[in-house]
């Protein structure tokens, strides 16, 4: 086997046309790959297998670098808007770099004149044909002094980039990496889903430095600027050198608290509901000790006397209780989609803040981010609204159970009218 890869043997001649002919077995097999990535994402098979997306399965399953998966999620979209890119690819007339660079450019009415003025193109090329078709804005001028390295041999670690030497919010620059200037971005298209090319841009904002220590980039407008400076001056006095770090790490503790108590009751304390009280107050005249009467509670709060209130939702579409009344209503068994504080504190706990889906072959999903409260049973199915009944799950995966009970079709249905209502609201 080992001589498989030793190819001294070889003539000129065989070289270059064993190469030439491996060259063009990699763009078929590319334009296959990229296939049955469409076609699997088509059939939402990584989400079955526990994958949150497509880009996750490529990194996670197919052991692909984040870039290598970027560009080829990037391409197979392309691919799938655009069907007879595939042969193109697999003629080596247009390579995955510049469908990364075309993805955002492209529609109806332009993709056949771009597809043929981009082919046989480098990559250097096809952005330089896009800048013009597509200008874009200047940038902004930057300056910053050039690194100074160890001397080869020496101990000292190599010293990090000075600051760039451009004007800086007061106060604010406190990282001793550069920032980066923020390319503007083109205009993406509507018919376009979000990009893998967005993933990699958000994993690049936090660069590590060291075991424990992290670059972070972003820019920051007005209003953000004025927020760091008021909760600079508020937390002075804890922290007096107005480090920014140690004040984002502030905030950002309390913001999680805050969100873990507001979706999932983490630290809420227990309410006390008017039918618990009158409940017991009943009990404590009519049942013998020890016990408690269910007529005593039917006959102070019926399910029928408990007027209609509406729940109000939250930002990230979970219902939370809008007054206390809902509380009331659970206690006196009324059906609804109230979740108390202690049902989705259970749930956090016993998910342990993770999409609770599971393939067939036992992976389980490892995305903690768009998290929802989803019914096992469906709601509409009068599946109850406890612990035993609800799990977390990602967007995605809610989604997939939705279809899989419902049905695709019926599914975008009822997602297409509730983005016509948040429209006409709008």
């Amino acid at each position: 086997m080992g001589n498989r890869y030793r190819l001294g043997a070889l003539g000129n001649s065989e070289l270059l046309a064993g190469l030439s002919e491996l060259a063009q077995q990699s763009n078929v097999l590319t334009a296959q790959l990229l296939a049955h990535l469409v076609e699997l994402e088509e059939r939402k098979l990584h989400l079955e297998l526990g994958f949150s997306s497509l880009f996750a399965y490529c990194v996670e399953s197919l052991r692909m670098s984040e870039g290598t998966a970027g560009r080829r999620v990037t391409a197979a979209r392309v691919c799938r808007r655009f069907p007879e890119v595939f042969e193109l690819v697999a003629r080596g007339e247009l390579h995955l770099c510049a469908l990364c660079a075309l993805a955002a450019h492209l529609n109806l009415e332009n993709a056949n004149a771009l597809f043929e003025a981009c082919a046989g193109k480098t990559r250097r090329q096809v952005e330089e044909l896009l800048a013009v078709r597509f200008p874009r804005p200047d940038v902004r001028e930057h300056i910053r002094r050039l690194p100074v390295r160890a001397q080869p041999g020496a101990g000292a670690p190599q010293a990090l980039p000075a600051a760039p030497i451009t004007p800086q919010m007061p106060g604010i620059s406190q990282n001793p990496v550069p920032m980066p200037m923020p390319m503007p971005a083109p205009n993406p298209s509507p018919a376009l889903p979000a990009t893998v090319a967005d993933q990699r841009r958000r994993a690049r904002e936090m660069e590590p430095l060291s075991a424990d220590r992290f670059g972070v980039h972003f820019t920051a407008d007005a209003e953000l600027r004025e927020l760091i400076e008021r909760a600079r001056a508020l937390a002075s006095h804890r922290l007096p050198n107005g480090d920014l770090a140690g004040l984002v790490k502030l905030m950002a503790a309390r913001f999680v608290r805050q969100e873990e108590k507001r979706r999932f009751g983490i630290g809420a304390r227990p309410r006390r509901t008017r039918v618990g009280k009158a409940a017991a107050r009943a009990a404590e005249t009519e049942a013998p000790p020890g016990e408690v009467s269910v007529s005593s509670v039917s006959s102070v709060a019926p399910v029928s006397s408990v007027a209609p209130v509406s729940l109000a939702a939250s930002e990230d579409g979970q219902r939370l209780p809008a007054t206390s009344h809902q509380a009331s209503a659970v206690a006196a068994g009324e059906r609804g989609r109230y979740l108390p504080a202690e049902v989705r504190r259970e749930i956090h706990r016993r998910d342990r803040g993770q999409c609770a889906f599971v393939s067939a072959d036992g992976r389980r999903c490892t995305a903690r981010a768009f998290l929802e409260f989803d019914h096992v049973k469906p709601y509409a199915w009068s599946g109850a609204a406890d612990a035993r009944n609800l799990r977390l799950l990602c967007k995605a995966h809610n989604l997939l159970h939705a279809q899989n009970c419902f049905g695709a079709r019926h599914i975008a249905a009822k997602v297409a009218a509730r983005r016509l209502r948040d429209r006409a609201i709008e």
